[in-house]
């Protein structure tokens, strides 16, 4: 009896970890067993060589751009070996389809990973970024695409020549998906710097002048990513901050994507009256400023106190008068600049017309 039972917990401890390993296998062309291994699909060694450069896909719910952004990336022209990494991320619409359809014609060029449950962008970025073997990486969401087919030749050239160069970008069209008719509106100026330096993250709070889409970055600079990178929301910031870090980063002024804005997207307008993500905010600028070894003090802390303001009108904290004073008194010590008289002014000010629009609504709904 004993042994019977024994014999069958054994078999549930398989089974769950065979469920787990099916929940990361790659769709086609060849199943991952680690960063170098290879077997196809019927379980024979398979030698790959390494690429000049990886090409990191992730896509979920793009159905009507996810094509578009595979065409300009199968179709680059360049004189190397290069691999795309497409994490499809359970997706609901017709994306499975197209992403199966376009790994079973290019078995040698994409590696496709239909999730079985749904990770998250974040999560999906970095399961696809561990399996890059390239020298240099290039991240795209599903809904953009590249409007240059030498784009990945003129990177890989430009990081082969600027050996200091820790990644580069160039400029990219921004197209509105809510059928209006706007002026063609590019990511940078013509005054843009043609080399960043991490000061220049850090004088800016949030960073809207390097299209994800855009970035060539050198993979073994943020190879392994701190242990930190996972717990922040944005996946960008961070990972500039830390190229920049290990050299300048260099720009290319030429537009050589678009990047899509959505209809009813979540905006950053929307964001800052979160509570989760003002806080993740604070998270992430606090590790970063430590990662630096807090030589950009002087950015960093007017940053932080900008979020902790924020927090006070955050809707999670409407009537928390605790958490408000808190958030106040965080964003005084870090705003070297201010005076206490002031900021207590525009603290009373702020919450007495947040408690005269609150009375407002509540005989509103009284009558």
């Amino acid at each position: 009896m004993s042994s019977h039972i024994n014999l069958t917990f054994l078999c549930f401890i398989m089974g769950m970890v065979l469920a787990n390993l099916a929940l990361a296998m790659p769709y086609y062309p060849n199943k991952i067993m680690n960063s170098h291994d290879v077997v196809d699909l019927y379980g024979k060694p398979k030698i790959i060589s390494a690429s000049k450069v990886s090409v990191c896909i992730i896509t979920y719910q793009h159905a009507n751009f996810i094509e578009k952004c595979l065409e300009s990336v199968v179709n680059q022209e360049v004189n190397f070996d290069y691999e795309i990494i497409l994490g499809e991320d359970h997706s609901q619409d017709e994306t499975v389809q197209i992403v199966k359809r376009y790994a079973d014609a290019y078995p040698n060029l994409i590696k496709a990973y239909v999730r079985q449950q749904n990770l998250g962008a974040k999560q999906n970025f970095l399961n696809c970024f561990l399996q890059c073997r390239g020298e240099y990486v290039v991240n795209i969401e599903g809904d953009d695409y590249w409007t240059d087919s030498c784009k990945l030749q003129k990177q890989a050239d430009f990081l082969d020549n600027h050996l200091t160069a820790s990644a580069c970008f160039h400029n990219a069209e921004i197209i509105f998906e809510d059928g209006s008719e706007r002026p063609t509106q590019l990511v940078n100026s013509p005054n843009q710097a043609l080399w960043t330096h991490t000061v220049d993250f850090f004088k800016e709070k949030e960073t809207w002048f390097m299209a994800t889409a855009s970035v060539m970055m050198r993979r073994e600079l943020v190879n392994p990513l701190p242990s930190w990178f996972k717990d922040c929301k944005s996946g960008d910031i961070p990972m500039y901050i830390i190229l920049a870090e290990r050299g300048p980063i260099g720009y290319i002024p030429e537009i050589m994507s678009v990047y899509r804005k959505h209809l009813g997207g979540q905006s950053y307008t929307d964001s800052i009256k979160s509570k989760e993500f003002l806080l993740n905010r604070i998270y992430m600028y606090t590790v970063l400023n430590e990662y630096t070894n807090k030589k950009y003090n002087e950015f960093v802390n007017p940053i932080l106190a900008d979020y902790h303001e924020m927090l006070i009108h955050c809707d999670e904290y409407r009537w928390n008068l605790k958490q408000k004073k808190r958030h106040f008194l965080l964003a005084y010590r870090l705003q070297t600049n201010q005076n206490l008289k002031t900021y207590f002014k525009l603290l009373r000010k702020n919450l007495f017309l947040q408690i005269v629009n609150y009375g407002r609504i509540f005989l509103n709904q009284l009558r």
